[in-house]
């Protein structure tokens, strides 16, 4: 692997990352202060008044519409904004600090010489349909995500998990082979459900425990939620009345809309629509700097070219990261080879110069797969419909590749079908997304369907014998505490990956949302685990 020339940094702040609940040394070691990080976002937000006020309706934007009502099941980022308020969650991510956090749960407490994790729950805790959450809907939940006939991609989030105990109505304990700390960042993810809703939850009306109760679907126009009157946690039990989210593809009738007043919140819009929106005055704009979202290319090593390790190379070579995040990210991004920025303590330097863009190398590496001049090579670009940076960088992919020689389809569909076809019949050769997770603990990081071959959703087909030596890495640095032990197996995890390279990464975006000057209290969730309880609507 060749080496490229040394990029400059570029100035854009990004937050500061913090590791895992309960661990205040790792702020330390990650160089970071959660009053900086309040203090960064508080910047870029709108300035809120001080006193909240209960009523109204929150009308949401949303760039498409939901394809499923499965908690476990659907991935989609829509669908975790919204369903993140119907459920509770054992524990949730700080949209500020990044510090995991019981939410659901009232205490972690790992036993048994750390080969068991103790979860107690608070009492009086009810669901929407009046049952009451106990332990026994907890394990039904994490036993069912753990069933491979569920479909769960949280399945490989929790696979560390060999048994769970009821001890009693407000505890139960988790049994592993060892600490396990992908675990309780995991849990953010989990939606408890009660065990007698089952686990044919696909069409089904939601039912959780959650400060907002879902009211109903009405596909291609809209979701509504109202608040839970009865919701068990009065501090966090939300302001406004209703959540209205509107599914609207095209990018100009959200802004439109939006500057009209027909809906309150733009949630997750393109970035070049930034410097237009902060020069109006009758919105606010919240951007997260680069922190959680990577845009990385899946490549499908179940079929050819993908399986030779040059082609996998020369897909790192092909993207102008530094051209794409001036142009179309209205340089709100960071060039990245790493799924961490460098205020993650799990960063390798190293990785900052291992890829960038070079159309001679991508030729070379063609020819030495055996495909000069991309003679008999075949492969495209699946890209969902409603997310345009995708298409953009396939777009400039498709153009790099078409200078050495071959120029790949870009095959467009809506995204219910792009999703299946990657998640399920895996169809694809190529595929842009830009999952998150960056900014979390690196266990569950690396536990997610790209980066770790044992998880049920290995989108890219990677397997431990694509890169000798992966899985022993990862397992170390997910069952010690050891920070120094952490940090040494996490970079030689990013040194093989870019060694042999299965998926590129390619930088970091920010994200952005537009609001109405009404709307107070809102803070973006990097992770889009998006709590709504916290917004009220001014007069």
């Amino acid at each position: 692997m060749r080496k490229a020339r040394k990029r400059q940094k570029p100035s854009i702040s990004r937050r500061r990352f913090l590791a895992h609940a309960g661990l205040a040394a790792a702020a330390a070691a990650a160089g970071g202060a959660p009053g900086a990080v309040r203090g960064l976002l508080a910047a870029q937000a709108a300035p809120q008044s001080a006193q909240p006020k209960r009523g109204g309706t929150l009308t949401v934007s949303q760039s498409v519409d939901i394809n499923t009502l499965h908690p476990w099941v659907g991935n989609l980022n829509v669908w975790k904004v919204i369903k993140t308020g119907i459920y509770d969650q054992l524990s949730y991510q700080d949209p500020v600090t990044f510090q995991v956090k019981p939410k659901l749960a009232k205490s972690f407490v790992w036993t048994d010489n750390n080969t068991s994790l103790v979860i107690a729950l608070p009492g009086g805790v009810t669901f929407h349909n009046g049952e009451k959450l106990t332990a026994e809907d907890v394990k039904f939940t994490i036993d069912s995500i753990r069933d491979p006939r569920v479909g769960s991609w949280l399945r490989g989030f929790i696979g560390p998990i060999k048994e769970v105990l009821v001890l009693d109505e407000t505890h139960l304990k988790i049994k592993t082979a060892a600490i396990e700390n992908q675990l309780i960042p995991a849990f953010t993810y989990v939606d408890i459900v009660p065990r007698s809703a089952g686990t044919d939850l696909a069409k089904r009306t939601p039912i959780g425990s959650g400060p907002y109760k879902f009211v109903e679907w009405i596909p291609n126009d809209h979701v509504t939620l109202e608040r839970n009157p009865a919701y068990w946690n009065e501090a966090r039990a939300g302001h406004v009345d209703k959540i209205v989210f509107r599914p609207v593809t095209e990018l100009q009738t959200r802004i439109s809309q939006l500057l009209a007043g027909d809906v309150d919140l733009v949630y997750d819009f393109s970035l070049q629509e930034v410097p237009r929106l902060r020069g109006d005055t009758s919105v606010a704009v919240a951007v997260v700097p680069p922190a959680d979202q990577m845009f990385v290319v899946y490549l499908n090593q179940r079929r050819p070219p993908f399986q030779k390790a040059e082609m996998r190379q020369a897909m790192g070579w092909a993207l102008d990261r530094q051209g794409f995040i001036k142009n179309f990210l209205a340089g709100l991004g960071r060039p990245d080879n790493s799924p961490f920025t460098p205020q993650h303590w799990a960063f390798d330097p190293k990785t900052e110069d291992a890829y960038a863009y070079n159309p001679d190398t991508v030729g070379k590496l063609l020819e030495q797969a055996g495909y000069p001049r991309g003679r008999g090579l075949e492969f495209s670009f699946l890209t969902p419909s409603g997310y345009p940076e995708f298409k953009i960088i396939s777009t400039l992919l498709q153009a790099t590749f078409a200078s050495a020689g071959y120029r790949p389809a870009i095959e467009e569909v809506d995204i219910a079908q792009w999703a299946a076809r990657l998640n399920q019949s895996h169809d694809f050769y190529a595929a842009v997304d830009y999952p998150p997770r960056g900014s979390t603990d690196p266990a569950l990081t690396y536990s997610a369907g790209l980066l770790f071959p044992p998880n049920p959703a290995n989108v890219g087909g990677l397997t431990p014998e694509t890169i000798p030596g992966y899985v022993d890495e990862l397992r170390k640095g997910a069952t010690t505490l050891d920070r120094g032990a952490r940090r040494a197996a996490y970079a030689k995890v990013q040194e093989l990956w870019l060694e042999y390279l299965p998926g590129p990464i390619y930088c970091h975006r920010s994200t952005a949302h537009a609001h109405r000057p009404r709307v107070q209290g809102f803070v973006p969730h990097p992770a889009f685990q998006q709590s709504f309880v916290d917004v009220w609507l001014a007069s």
